[in-house]
């Protein structure tokens, strides 16, 4: 029991050892029992010494977090930022030129319209734009640096080996069986809009807005329809109908159950169903919203899906005339589904292009732990 007494009493002595300006300090305690014990410790080398009835220990000093760490800058995220500058209204935009046709669709570079507005990192002068027809359902735009090498190796593109690209899957280039057409503009500064053939409606458009694409921050924006119905942009947990007023984030976290916050997985991916008034006599496709249908009237459902390969830190800011994407870096890729069907635009997005998930062994879907529980 004196044993026991006298080891409670260095435990309580090297718990209070601590760190002062990288100076040594030294105590010594007698007690009644004979014990008798030293300390002593220093900031550069993390150590202290104690003696215990006789015999000296050397053990580590365990960090503490001081409590001045819980005092750091307060960070206001740029969408609720009321005096952030917001790159619309100071960067300049791109010019297209050098068009040149390929097997599948064309190229062009992109250089920039006027002053570098470097808002959010150092503007690109120079990019590639390329568009692919690469199925009878499937468009592919695709926008980088135009120069990428040893030199700026930090302005990541997203390599094939991680994900795989979408399959080129036409065999003669002159098909022209896809419902999607692409067109671009340089009044005032280089837009492009992809259009359904079949009804004439716009399905993405950029007219209105500015391509900002910086090292460290790119931005592009497409106008949409009143009381649009936007599906998917996962994972979270959120109204299945996204709506017209929230901010969609693409950022893997461990984090199971935030409500419309970014979980697990980051798939940049929407479905977007529209609705037309049919003309009997000549077939002509109007598009209807909520505010100018009515109960006795039939109309005609018709889909589309917009998938950004990218692999950075993004947001998609869902507003009530526009969605707005931002991104840290890395690439604009994007692939158009033509449908017309909600599933079939899930089939051409999961089976023409990301592929379908691995199949798991059987033994694999017995019990497993988890730390959930």
């Amino acid at each position: 029991m004196a044993k026991l007494a006298s080891w409670r009493t260095a435990v309580v002595v090297l718990a209070s050892t601590s760190l002062i300006n990288g100076q040594t300090t030294a105590e010594s305690t007698s007690k009644a029992d004979g014990l008798v014990s030293s300390q002593s410790s220093t900031n550069t080398g993390g150590t202290a010494t104690a003696t215990i009835s006789g015999s000296q220990t050397t053990y580590s000093v365990a960090f503490t977090v001081p409590a001045s760490a819980d005092n750091g800058p307060n960070l206001l995220p740029n969408i609720k930022n009321t005096t952030a500058v917001q790159a619309q209204d100071v960067c300049p935009g791109y010019k297209a030129s050098g068009v040149q046709r390929t097997a599948y669709g064309f190229s062009a570079s992109l250089t920039l319209a006027g002053n570098p507005c470097n808002v959010y990192g150092t503007d690109i002068e120079e990019l590639t734009l390329t568009v692919d027809v690469q199925t009878a359902h499937r468009l592919n735009v695709n926008i980088k640096p135009a120069h990428l090498d040893s030199s700026n190796i930090t302005q990541y593109v997203l390599s094939e080996d991680l994900i795989p690209f979408p399959a080129q899957g036409f065999a003669d280039p002159t098909t022209q069986n896809i419902d999607l057409q692409f067109s671009w503009s340089n009044d005032p500064s280089f837009s492009f809009t992809v259009v359904r053939k079949s009804t004439g409606d716009v399905l993405f458009d950029t007219r209105g807005s500015v391509l900002v694409y910086e090292n460290q921050f790119i931005e592009f924006v497409t106008q949409l329809p009143e009381d649009y119905n936007l599906y998917g942009m996962g994972e979270r947990i959120h109204d299945l109908r996204l709506g017209n007023n929230f901010t969609a984030t693409f950022y893997a976290a461990d984090a199971g159950d935030p409500i419309d916050g970014n979980i697990y997985g980051s798939h940049p991916f929407y479905l977007d169903t529209r609705y037309y008034e049919v003309d009997a006599e000549t077939g002509a496709h109007t598009l209807v919203t909520t505010q100018n249908t009515s109960a006795s009237n039939q109309y005609v459902g018709m889909s589309h899906g917009v998938f950004q390969r990218s692999a950075h830190g993004m947001e998609a800011l869902l507003l009530p005339t526009n969605l707005t994407w931002r991104a840290l870096g890395g690439s604009i890729d994007l692939y158009f589904f033509d449908g017309p069907t909600q599933d079939a635009v899930t089939k051409q997005y999961q089976i023409g292009a990301i592929g379908l998930p691995a199949q798991q062994q059987y033994w694999t879907l017995g019990f497993h732990q988890c730390r959930w529980g």
